[in-house]
């Protein structure tokens, strides 16, 4: 059975594509999935169409119906992906530079 699935992902994306310039970041993904792999697959043939990569993912959970989040932007990323069972929705870009 599909859940919304909350993802910290770890990306590379192309240089140029973030105002910051940087290349290497995370974001928090939500989406309907059947398991942590499945999102984690959804999500990068998702960004490829970006030529963005996915490097690792650092946390991989399932969504409670009834969890809140403080966190103004999770909270809409949720709500929305409950609303579209195609949603693959990504947010902020955390960039960090590379050693």
């Amino acid at each position: 059975m599909e859940r919304i699935w909350k993802l910290v992902a770890e990306v590379l994306v192309e240089p140029g594509d973030m105002p910051s310039g940087l290349t290497k970041g995370f974001m928090n993904v939500t989406t309907w999935a059947d398991s942590a792999d499945s999102a984690a697959d959804k999500l990068a043939k998702y960004i490829e169409r970006f030529n963005w990569h996915v490097i690792s993912i650092e946390d991989a959970r399932p969504v409670a119906d009834d969890e809140e989040y403080v966190d103004e932007q999770m909270e809409d990323m949720i709500a929305r992906t409950r609303t579209n069972p195609n949603a693959i929705i990504l947010g902020t870009f955390h960039g960090y530079k590379a050693t």
